[in-house]
């Protein structure tokens, strides 16, 4: 039945993920149908023949008889958008200009601070006697200056 299929989206022209979004199932779906892990299953087989209409019944359930009913051949549907891919019309399209919008300057206001005085501190007379470095691995280091260093 896959080769039915398959003639059929051949005698179309379409590939398999076009039959499918055609039919209306999921191109996964399709998929397992062709490579033969599912059979079509009944809803399948009944939006083939709704939507291929020529296709003869026999010819799909059985494979008896021709591919396309009696004295029927392949019904072209009209299609909107075929004519306009060979002839695309000439459309000149004037660009969009924004409208300007005029807005009012807002004021600016400064405001009058006083310059503050930097006050000048004195060091204490506290000196550093050690800066310990604690580490995350539970180690740590001690440094001491240099000028506070017993030896």
């Amino acid at each position: 039945m896959k080769d039915r299929i398959l003639r059929i989206m051949e005698h179309e022209g379409i590939s398999p993920s076009k039959f499918a979004e055609e039919i209306g199932i999921q191109r996964s779906a399709m998929s397992h149908i062709i490579s033969g892990r599912n059979n079509p299953s009944l809803d399948v087989l009944t939006k083939i023949m709704q939507r291929f209409t020529y296709v003869d019944t026999d010819w799909l359930l059985f494979g008896k008889g021709s591919m396309v009913k009696n004295g029927i051949t392949k019904i072209e549907e009209p299609n909107l958008f075929r004519e306009n891919e060979i002839n695309p019309p000439i459309v000149q399209v004037e660009p969009e200009y924004r409208k300007h919008t005029e807005f009012s300057k807002p004021e600016i206001t400064t405001k009058n601070t006083g310059i503050e005085q930097i006050k000048y501190e004195e060091r204490s007379s506290k000196n550093v006697s050690k800066i310990m470095i604690f580490y995350s691995d539970n180690t740590f280091e001690t440094f001491t200056p240099e000028k506070n260093k017993k030896e």
